[in-house]
């Protein structure tokens, strides 16, 4: 467990050195691959979209990073957020999960090709919180999509 938080760290400090603030590339990658998205951020957003846009950039890549230091305890905390997002936002699952691939795109484009523990890990870690996403579906009042996230 050790070794992952120390790749964590180690990958999110090079990330905010090379890239600096990322929501703007976060953002624009996952409206590319979820583009009914944007609708639900100007509705969920108000009269500050650009501000929400950015605590959900925060959140997700604070959830990569508690995911690596505490797992259960973050499933703890994600897990009602989840079925919160699902239930009354209508973001589903893939919308969901999406958010942390451009994420994960956006970071992976700072390690560098031979560190491939650090990218090991960080499939490892998107692994994990698709398994936890598809895992609290039971919970779901609503079937925004069926599909499961992982096979």
């Amino acid at each position: 467990m050790a070794e992952r938080v120390e790749l964590a760290h180690a990958g999110l400090e090079r990330l905010a050195a090379e890239r600096g603030d990322v929501t703007a590339e976060v953002i624009a990658r996952y409206y590319a691959a979820h583009p009914g998205a944007r609708a639900s951020f100007e509705r969920h957003g108000l009269d500050d979209v650009a501000g929400l846009e950015a605590r959900m950039v925060a959140e997700t890549v604070y959830l990569l990073l508690r995911w690596t230091e505490a797992p259960r305890a973050t499933m703890i905390d994600q897990g009602s957020t989840i079925v919160h997002h699902n239930d009354t936002l209508e973001v589903g699952p893939r919308w969901y999960i999406g958010l942390v691939d451009a994420a994960l795109d956006v970071l992976l484009e700072t390690v560098p090709v031979a560190a491939l523990d650090e990218r090991a890990m960080w499939a490892d870690v998107r692994e994990e919180i698709a398994r936890f996403v598809d895992s609290l579906r039971p919970e779901f009042m609503r079937t925004i999509d069926p599909e499961p996230l992982v096979s």
